[in-house]
């Protein structure tokens, strides 16, 4: 949990351990209730950018309870894929005799009975 020191007018300022500060966007700045975070607020944040070089840190808050919710729909898109690549790894029946429906059974036992009989 970070501290918003500073909102300017493309974004906030947030203060982190040792004198360190982020930039948080104002769209990395909402909350899970859809409300804009305001200055003094002490919230979870998430690095989504680290560059040493420029000595940049691009912070959101809003990844914090976005990224667990992406993950559960692509569990669940990927369990529903893979119960359907289930059901078409049936293999299709090509040959026709082979596949009778039960009305086919009546006629091939009846088929049956008359050649044991010798007709």
């Amino acid at each position: 949990m970070v501290l918003i020191s500073e909102m300017l007018e493309k974004g906030a300022v947030v203060s982190l351990e040792e004198n360190v500060e982020g930039f948080a966007t104002p769209k990395h700045l909402v909350k899970e209730d859809g409300s804009q975070a305001a200055l003094g607020e002490t919230l979870p944040f998430k690095v989504i950018e680290f560059n040493k070089d420029s000595k940049r840190i691009i912070l959101s808050h809003s990844r914090t309870f976005e990224d667990p919710a992406r993950e559960e729909k692509k569990a669940a898109a990927a369990a529903k894929k893979a119960s359907r690549a289930k059901k078409d790894d049936t293999p299709k029946i090509e040959n026709v005799a082979a596949s009778t429906t039960l009305g086919d059974i009546d006629a091939l036992a009846e088929l049956k009975a008359k050649m044991e009989k010798g007709e």
